[in-house]
Formats: C-alpha cells, sequence, structure tokens
C-alpha cells in the first residue's frame, strides 16, 4: 500500500503542445476567421447601430407628428367646444327671448280677453237691465190695460141679478105667465 501511483502526465504541456500543432496546422486559418468574425461583428455592430439610430430618427418624426396631429385635434376640439359652448348660449338666448315673447304675447291676449270678457259682461248686464225695464214697464202698461178693461167690463155688464131677473121676464112673457103693468 506504500505503492507510488504513476505520475500523471502533465496535462498543461500537452495542451499547450496540441495548441501549438494547432496553431502551426490551423493557425493562418484561425486567425483569418477569427478576422473576419471581428469584421462581421464590426460591421454588425455598425449596421445595428445604423438601424437603431434610423429607428430612433423615426420614432422622433412618428412622435413630431402624433404631436402636431394630437395638437392640431385638440385645437379643433376645443374649437368646436367653443362654437358648440358659443351655439347652445346663442339658442338658450333665442329661446329665453322667444318665451318672454310669448309671454308677453300671452298676456297681452289674456288682458285682452279679460277686458273684452268684461266689457261682454257689462253690455249683458246693461242689456238685461234695459230688458228688465222694458219688461216691468209692458208688465205696468199690460196690468193698467186690464185694470182699465176690468174697470170698463164692471161698468158695462150686466150683473148677475139683473141677468136672472131678465132672464126670468123673458121666461115668463114667453109663456104668457107676466102682465106688464099698465097694459
Amino acid at each position: 500500500m506504500n505503492e507510488k501511483k504513476p505520475a500523471a502526465p502533465d496535462l498543461n504541456g500537452a495542451d499547450r503542445n496540441v495548441d501549438q500543432i494547432r496553431d502551426i496546422l490551423f493557425g493562418g486559418q484561425m486567425r483569418d476567421y477569427e478576422r473576419r468574425f471581428q469584421e462581421l461583428n464590426e460591421r454588425l455592430a455598425a449596421d445595428f447601430e445604423g438601424l437603431r439610430q434610423d429607428q430612433e430618427r423615426r420614432f422622433a418624426q412618428l412622435d413630431k407628428r402624433l404631436d402636431e396631429q394630437i395638437d392640431k385635434l385638440g385645437r379643433a376640439l376645443r374649437q368646436e367646444a367653443t362654437d358648440r359652448a358659443a351655439a347652445t348660449d346663442e339658442l338658450e338666448s333665442r329661446l329665453l327671448q322667444s318665451a318672454r315673447a310669448q309671454r308677453s304675447e300671452l298676456a297681452a291676449a289674456v288682458d285682452t280677453l279679460n277686458h273684452d270678457l268684461s266689457a261682454g259682461e257689462e253690455r249683458v248686464r246693461s242689456a238685461l237691465a234695459e230688458l228688465d225695464a222694458a219688461l216691468k214697464d209692458q208688465f205696468a202698461r199690460h196690468g193698467q190695460s186690464l185694470t182699465r178693461s176690468r174697470d170698463e167690463l164692471r161698468v158695462e155688464k150686466v150683473g148677475r141679478e139683473d141677468l136672472a131677473a131678465l132672464l126670468t121676464e123673458v121666461a115668463l112673457r114667453l109663456k104668457g105667465d107676466f102682465d106688464l103693468p099698465g097694459a
């Protein structure tokens, strides 16, 4: 157990040898590939940077145009709101004026109707008073006429007793029972 293990080969040295052999065999090509990869990386980085700058420029232009359009639409919207507010105020003013005018016209019409109604009522009262006076006058005249006629009839009419005596006398004469005195 006291045996010694064989010494491990020197890997670092072997790796170096392999690298040297590889460098001898493929070194020129590898350097060429590395140079090409480096150029490709630089060209890709430059193209990527150009694309990034182009995109930033385009985004800046797009932002600028969008801002201009938004400002333009905002101004148009504010102008439209102002115009609509003014139109609404004008319409409200017209409606108020129209309402006042209608109210005035209605008040005048009501006053006219009240005046006409009062005048008509006064005319009806006056006509009724005239009719009442005319009827009372006619009633008085007819009453007087009836009173005169009654009085005339009383004077001119034959009384019941006189008529009874006359009819009795006519009846007796017709029978021949009645003699006149002195005949």
